[in-house]
């Protein structure tokens, strides 16, 4: 399916969901975590959908399928990073569950992209 912009593609959307989620989570933090967990969970949202957006905006399909990995690896940074704040009680179970889940999703969605840009 081709789009007409990255703000179109579902994996974009999501993972803007779960950038404005980890803003949202990540406020409540410690202040001492400032510049530790809140900087790295949210250095790795802004990654996870700002090189959706860039890999979109590449014309070869290798530069393509490079920028859509990098955002697949930050999503698990996100996955580990969740965990660690629910086990320093940051976040509470189903808060990290809810960002398991949507990363785990983004995940399988760049999954599908990545091979099919690949198979070009």
């Amino acid at each position: 399916m081709a789009f007409r912009d990255f703000t179109s593609m579902s994996v974009w959307q999501k993972a803007h969901e779960l950038l404005l989620e980890i803003y949202r989570l990540t406020d409540k933090f410690p202040g001492s975590e400032k510049f530790g967990m809140v900087s790295d969970m949210r250095r790795a949202a802004n990654s996870v959908l700002h090189n959706i957006a860039e890999g979109f905006g590449r014309f070869e399909n290798r530069d393509k399928s490079r920028f859509y990995k990098i955002s697949r690896g930050s999503a698990y940074e996100l996955i580990s990073q969740s965990k660690a704040s629910c086990s320093l009680h940051y976040l509470n179970n189903d808060e990290m569950e809810n960002l398991k889940s949507l990363s785990a999703s983004i995940i399988d969605e760049l999954d599908l992209i990545i091979k099919s840009v690949e198979s070009r």
